[in-house]
């Protein structure tokens, strides 16, 4: 509960910003103080060191030659005069034992009493201070920096250097031995210190408020302004946001606005255009339905004395193939296939057009195929125009002459395949015309009429129609499926089931393309004559029909009297 309730805390973008001003600064600030400070620091501690170095130093020669000739008075003084340095706390002369023979510290006005080297001096540093003989090409000073206390000693033999006897020559009398503190520099960094944070922690201020006052104008506002906009978006209200004008001009962040409002307006779009996508989407799924509807589903279909399968599969949600067939009289059947240039919606209307002219043939008395062609072709001119046009197979079979009439308008010439034929391949069935709609070069629509074959159609023969999509369809390699294939295909099959035939054609289809979508329509029919009649296939136009043309009883009487 409580890692949720932390998940929540939202830390405001101007808190975010003002903490890291506040930080940036203070580490800015504080590193330049510190570094000047060392710095000053160390400058100030050599400075004192070289003064005290050069009083202590000058006294020497003054103290041996005073030592030597016992005048406490010059003693005194030149050790009074050490000690006026205020940085000095103590300073002492020793005798070559190491007795104090004059001690002047500090805060005490009373000079200590049997004080011994040993007292300011350690063993180990005294041993080597006693060891120090006379050199009067270098002298050598003990140095002793004792850090943790901010104490430093200063100390040397003396020697007695201007006496005429050689015995007695740099004869050492005496040490000189001088303390002195640089805590005072401690104390004036501290002060500094705190003066420089004082200093910059008013700057500092100064500069976040002045800072924050900019960064909340150039930024943090205008973020404000999309972080509303963008919950606006986020609630479904999509609407263009008015920003306030810039003090400074364009920037970034103007930029980030105007992109902003163009999302915004693509966001709208993007949502009209997909609602309009839908729209149409939802007509083309009820073209897609309307039209399945008219091609009937045939998978071993008996029709009277035949026998019918198919396969039809569009290229795209609605296709320009259509093929249907229509029980005549006596026993008589139609079929038909047709192929409309292009594919889509305008082709699939076209093809319900054709549609509802062919089911009117149940009304009518037809003998030759080619009479429908004829008909077909005006009513295609008169609504596909220019654009559109179709081919079309159009065969009767008559069972009862075992005779099948057939007329071509373009379209792939079907196959016959009869197993008691000489010849194992399956016969092409030539003969062709105009595309259904075609309007010649002088715009005339004067009616082509297209030639009636006829030809015998025994019992167990069958007729396969295909359209363009089947033979043109391709493989990876662009390789067409081709006619000789198809025909390679029907020699070897060797039933006589339709719908064995569809399957298997279908199968070898799909084996050739590789799974590969269809970029045409693709549509074939197999139907066979059979040895018997099938009764009982009806519908409810053929209903419709063979009430309508049934004689009335009254006629019938009319007739016999």
């Amino acid at each position: 509960m409580s890692n949720l309730a932390a998940t929540k805390i939202k830390y405001p973008l101007t808190a975010k910003i003002a903490t890291a001003l506040i930080f940036i600064i203070l580490v800015v600030t504080g590193s330049f103080a510190y570094y000047e400070i060392s710095e000053n620091r160390e400058e100030m501690e050599v400075y004192e060191k070289k003064n005290n170095f050069s009083s202590f130093t000058s006294a020497i020669p003054v103290l041996e030659n005073a030592l030597w000739e016992i005048d406490f008075k010059t003693i005194n003084s030149t050790l009074n005069q050490l000690m006026k340095n205020p940085n000095v706390i103590s300073a002492s002369l020793f005798s070559e034992q190491g007795y104090s023979i004059s001690y002047l510290v500090r805060g005490t006005k009373k000079e200590p009493l049997n004080v011994v080297i040993e007292d300011l001096i350690p063993k180990e540093e005294k041993e080597k201070l006693f060891k120090i003989e006379y050199n009067n090409k270098n002298s050598i000073l003990l140095q002793i920096d004792d850090r943790k206390n901010e104490k430093f000693i200063l100390a040397y033999p003396l020697f007695f250097k201007n006496s005429k006897k050689e015995k007695y020559a740099n004869l050492k009398v005496g040490y000189l031995v001088m303390t002195y503190s640089t805590k005072h520099i401690s104390l004036a960094s501290k002060e500094l210190l705190i003066k420089y944070t004082i200093l910059f922690t008013i700057l500092g201020i100064v500069l976040v408020i002045t800072s924050f006052l900019v960064v909340n104008n150039l930024i943090i506002s205008p973020i404000k302004e999309l972080e509303r906009a963008s919950l606006e978006i986020a609630n479904n209200r999509l609407f263009e946001t008015e920003f306030k004008n810039r003090f400074f001009g364009n920037d970034e962040i103007e930029s980030l606005k105007v992109n902003f409002n163009f999302m915004v307006k693509q966001i709208i779009q993007l949502i009209k255009d997909e609602k309009e996508q839908q729209r149409m989407a939802n007509e083309l799924e009820t073209t897609k339905i309307v039209q399945k509807s008219f091609i009937p589903k045939a998978n071993n279909l008996r029709v009277s004395y035949f026998e019918i399968s198919a396969f039809f599969q569009s290229a795209s949600e609605c296709g320009g193939d259509w093929w249907h067939f229509y029980p005549l009289s006596n026993k008589r059947i139609l079929i038909m296939l047709g192929d409309v240039t292009g594919h889509g919606t305008p082709s699939a209307m076209l093809t319900a057009a054709v549609k509802g002219y062919c089911d009117s043939l149940y009304s009518r008395d037809i003998n030759e195929p080619s009479t429908i062609l004829e008909e077909l072709d005006v009513i295609v001119r008169s609504i596909g125009g220019e654009e559109r046009m179709m081919t079309m197979f159009s065969a009767i079979i008559d069972p009862l002459k075992q005779k099948l009439l057939y007329s071509n308008a373009a379209q792939n010439f079907p196959f016959l395949i009869n197993k008691d034929s000489n010849t194992s391949s399956p016969s092409t069935l030539l003969g062709n015309g105009k595309r259904l709609g075609y309007i010649s070069p002088d715009n005339s629509n004067k009616q082509h009429p297209f030639k009636v074959h006829t030809i015998d159609f025994k019992v167990d023969n069958i007729i396969f129609l295909y359209s363009d999509g089947l033979t043109e369809a391709k493989n990876s390699n662009k390789r067409e499926y081709s006619e000789r294939r198809l025909m390679k295909k029907l020699k070897s099959i060797n039933t006589l089931n339709t719908n064995d035939i569809v399957n298997t054609i279908q199968l070898d289809l799909i084996e050739f393309t590789q799974g590969n979508r269809f970029e045409d329509d693709v549509t074939f029919v197999a139907c066979k004559f059979c040895a018997t009649e099938a009764a009982g296939y009806s519908n409810e136009i053929i209903k419709y029909f063979s009430e309508r043309n049934q004689p009335s009883a009254d006629a019938q009487l009319e007739k016999v009297s």
